[in-house]
């Protein structure tokens, strides 16, 4: 999947908003970030600045569906990557898959279903067969 520089910016920007939701920052939420920012080329400079002035970060809706699915994914997988499910980061996960077009019942499956999986890494197969099944 290929994505623009500015996609690249607001995943990496959405994903910091994630690990900041329940006002702490674990050792496992900046490795994740800085693996993400690595593979996306982004520089660790502008991984300090975005993590410095998240107040400056937004939520932007992929315009591609798919890309909007697979950022989600990464979303949930950085909301358990400390081991730990804060109110706060479920709500804000919630929201922002209201935000990308994901119905209620979308996102509760896809939260049911990580549960299964060590480390919350759906498969592919199974995380596309969830959106087409609640898609209509």
């Amino acid at each position: 999947m290929t994505y623009t520089t500015e996609e690249r910016k607001q995943i990496l920007g959405a994903l910091i908003q994630m690990a900041l939701a329940d006002g702490q920052l674990q050792k496992e939420e900046i490795a994740f970030i800085t693996s993400v920012a690595k593979r996306m080329e982004i520089g660790g400079q502008e991984v300090q600045h975005m993590l410095k002035n998240p107040e400056n970060l937004k939520t932007v809706v992929p315009q591609d569906y798919t890309k909007r699915i697979v950022h989600f994914h990464r979303m949930m997988l950085m909301m358990h990557i400390d081991g730990h499910v804060d109110d706060q980061e479920l709500q804000l996960l919630h929201e922002v898959g209201l935000q990308f077009g994901f119905r209620k019942t979308t996102i509760d499956a896809l939260l049911k279903t990580m549960s299964k999986y060590p480390h919350g890494d759906i498969p592919p197969s199974e995380l596309m067969q969830i959106h087409v099944s609640n898609q209509n």
